[in-house]
């Protein structure tokens, strides 16, 4: 600790606590004490009383704290910083290893400050890169319509299966989207469809099921489900290509309109979500355990929600 020559000077503050302003640093608030001089050792740079008391203020910014020590008739004020166990026992040569500290004291650096700031920036160039990827590729996406028809099915028709047109796929390996659109109000269809190269034969099969269900209850109105689906499959090659489809109505079902859509090289967006999930997990949780880190100093100040902390 030393001894100030200029006075702090009171601080703006949008919170409840109290804050001063030194050297180009804002200190906050922590404790109000009273303080009383029980027994004198050593050298002080004010005359110390025996029995003396004082009003105690302390403010901090960590690593740092001022304090300020009022008597009837004058206030001193001093600046100390923190100095960890570690580097005690090093100054000082001792042998072992300093005690680990128990708590938070109240200018105590918290040691995940630096290492969130610096997952935030890392994660924030990263988000950004992935992002300039995501635009890439819905600007060099040709996100192209290849096919679309609509159709009815009829229950109870001899055939329930059907092939489309073929249609072309031109181009690089890319990814195709196809969709399912009707005209479902509480009911359901399964549509059960195989992608197959004319040439040579290799297929992909998938089944997708559409429902939709509305209504009204005690809580209002309510829906489930959608008129629609889209399914997308990864790496086809180019070529010339059918769908063969395989409707399933629900049982009491006459009839169903439907629409087959297919699109090829159709810009995703889902990988970005995931990486952007991922990328956020380890800055979160390290400014959680910051937070976490704050909340037991505070706990220790006058602004405790038990009201800790010294009068």
């Amino acid at each position: 600790m030393r001894t100030l020559r200029a006075l702090p000077q009171p601080g703006f503050a949008l919170s409840v606590k109290p804050h001063v302003q030194y050297g180009g640093i804002s200190y906050t608030h922590f404790s109000t004490a009273q303080a009383r001089t029980t027994y004198v050792l050593g050298e002080f740079p004010w005359q110390v009383r025996h029995g003396e008391s004082v009003v105690a203020k302390d403010y901090v910014a960590p690593p740092k704290i001022l304090s300020s020590e009022s008597t009837t008739s004058e206030t001193t004020w001093s600046l100390g910083e923190y100095v960890s166990g570690a580097e005690i026992w090093q100054a000082f040569k001792l042998p072992g290893a300093a005690p680990k500290p128990s708590g938070v004291f109240a200018n105590q650096p918290s040691p995940m400050v630096q290492k969130s700031k610096e997952l935030w920036r890392l994660s924030g160039t990263f988000l950004l890169a992935a992002l300039a990827v995501l635009l890439a590729g819905y600007v060099f996406s040709s996100d192209t319509q290849v096919f679309s028809e609509s159709y009815r099915y009829r229950a109870g028709a001899q055939e329930a299966s059907f092939v489309t047109p073929v249609f072309d796929l031109k181009g690089r390996t890319t990814n195709v989207e196809v969709s399912t659109k009707t005209g479902l109000y509480n009911n359901w269809i399964y549509v059960n469809y195989t992608l197959i190269n004319s040439d040579s034969g290799q297929a992909w099969d998938f089944g997708r099921e559409v429902s939709y269900y509305a209504g009204r209850d005690s809580d209002g109105a309510w829906t489930e489900g959608s008129t629609g689906d889209t399914v997308t499959i990864p790496n086809i090659p180019a070529g010339r290509y059918y769908l063969r489809v395989e409707p399933e109505l629900a049982p009491g079902t006459s009839n169903m309109d439907f629409t087959v859509d297919v699109r090829r090289d159709v810009p995703r967006s889902s990988w970005f979500w995931l990486i952007a999930f991922l990328l956020l997990i380890p800055p979160v949780f390290t400014t959680y355990r910051r937070f976490s880190f704050e909340s037991q100093r505070w706990r220790e100040s006058d602004y405790a929600p038990s009201g800790g902390g010294g009068d």
